[in-house]
C-alpha cells in the first residue's frame, strides 16, 4: 500500500493522536496555572532574585541545596556547569528567588569550605518588579506574534478553515513542549520563552507549505499533494532536528539548552500537528468542497 492509499483510508484516523496530544497538554497546564497561578514556572530572570555562580570543580550540589535551603530559609535551584572537552564539573549556578545576595556568598563558603573572590565567584541580583515587567513584555511578544501570523494567515488564503487548520497546528506546537516542561520541572527563562517564538516561526513553515500545495496547485490528487508537500517539510523538520539535538547534547550553556529542548520537542509535535491534523483537515475540506459531507461522515 503506498502512502496515497493509506491517507485516503486512514486520514480521519490520524486525526486522533494530535486530539489526544491536545487534551492531554491544555490539562497539564491549566492544572498547573489552577495550583500555582502562572502559566509555568519562572526562574530569577523572569521573576527576580538572585543568581550566583561558582567556578569550582568538586562542588556537592545536592548537599549545597540542602544547606542553602536551611540557612537562608527560601527555595534554592541549583545547575552545575560542565565542560564539553574533559567532561568535567566546573562549577554550579545557585539561583534563590529572594533577595540574599547579603548573605548567599557566606552561605555558600561555609557549605563547601571555598574561599571566594572575583575570580570564581560572581552574583546578579535581579528586582521582582524589573523581573516582572520583563516577564509580562515576553508573554506580550509572544500573543501579538501569534494574533500577526493569524491575520497574515487569513490574508494569504482567505478561507476560515485552512487558516484556523494552520492556527491550531501551530497552537498546538506551542502549548505541548509547554506541558512537557512543567511535568520536568524545568523553570522557564527569557531565552525559554524566545524560543516559543521561534517555534511559531518554524511550526508554520511546514504548514503554510503543505496548505498552499494542496488548496493552490492542481498537480496530481490531494492525497498527492500531501505526500509531496511532506517529503520537502519533513525534510527540512528532520535535519533541524538533527543539528539541535547535537547542539544540546555539546554545549554546556543551561540557557541554550532550554531553546534547544523548547525547539526539538514543538519540532517533533509539528510533525504530528500538520501531518496528522492539519492535513486531515485540508483533505476534508477539499472533498467538501466538491461534495458536501461532515468530517466524521
Amino acid at each position: 500500500m503506498n502512502w496515497e492509499s493509506f491517507l485516503e483510508k486512514n486520514y480521519k484516523k490520524l486525526f486522533v493522536v494530535p486530539i489526544v496530544l491536545l487534551v492531554f497538554s491544555l490539562i497539564v497546564v491549566f492544572s498547573f496555572f489552577y495550583r500555582t497561578g502562572e502559566l509555568f514556572e519562572r526562574d530569577v530572570s523572569l521573576k527576580g532574585g538572585v543568581s550566583a555562580t561558582v567556578y569550582e570543580e568538586g562542588i556537592d550540589a545536592e548537599k549545597l541545596e540542602n544547606f542553602l535551603e536551611e540557612k537562608l530559609s527560601t527555595d534554592v535551584f541549583i545547575r552545575r556547569l560542565g565542560d564539553v572537552a574533559s567532561d568535567k564539573d566546573i562549577g554550579v549556578v545557585v539561583e534563590v528567588g529572594d533577595d540574599v545576595s547579603n548573605k548567599l556568598e557566606d552561605a555558600i563558603e561555609e557549605s563547601t569550605g571555598i574561599i571566594l573572590n572575583e575570580e570564581n565567584f560572581s552574583i546578579e541580583v535581579v528586582s521582582s518588579s524589573l523581573g516582572e515587567n520583563f516577564y509580562k513584555g515576553l508573554l506580550k511578544a509572544v500573543l501579538i506574534a501569534f494574533i500577526l501570523m493569524g491575520a497574515v494567515i487569513f490574508l494569504a488564503f482567505r478561507s476560515f478553515i485552512p487558516s484556523a487548520a494552520v492556527l491550531l497546528s501551530a497552537f498546538l506546537d506551542i502549548i505541548f513542549p509547554l506541558s512537557i516542561i512543567e511535568l520536568s520541572g524545568i523553570k522557564i527563562n527569557a531565552a525559554g520563552i524566545a524560543a516559543f517564538l521561534l517555534v511559531i516561526g518554524y511550526s508554520v513553515d511546514t504548514d503554510i507549505l503543505l496548505t498552499t500545495k494542496m488548496l493552490k496547485r492542481r498537480e496530481g490528487s490531494i492525497y498527492e499533494r500531501v505526500v509531496d508537500s511532506a517529503k520537502t517539510g519533513l525534510t527540512m523538520t528532520i535535519i533541524t532536528i538533527i543539528a539541535l539535538s547535537i547542539a544540546y547534547i555539546i554545549t554546556t550553556s543551561f540557557v541554550l539548552k532550554q531553546m534547544f529542548l523548547i525547539i526539538v520537542i514543538a519540532l517533533l509535535v509539528d510533525i504530528v500537528s500538520t501531518y496528522f491534523m492539519n492535513s486531515g483537515i485540508l483533505i476534508w475540506y477539499c472533498k467538501r468542497k466538491e461534495k458536501d459531507e461532515k468530517f466524521w461522515g
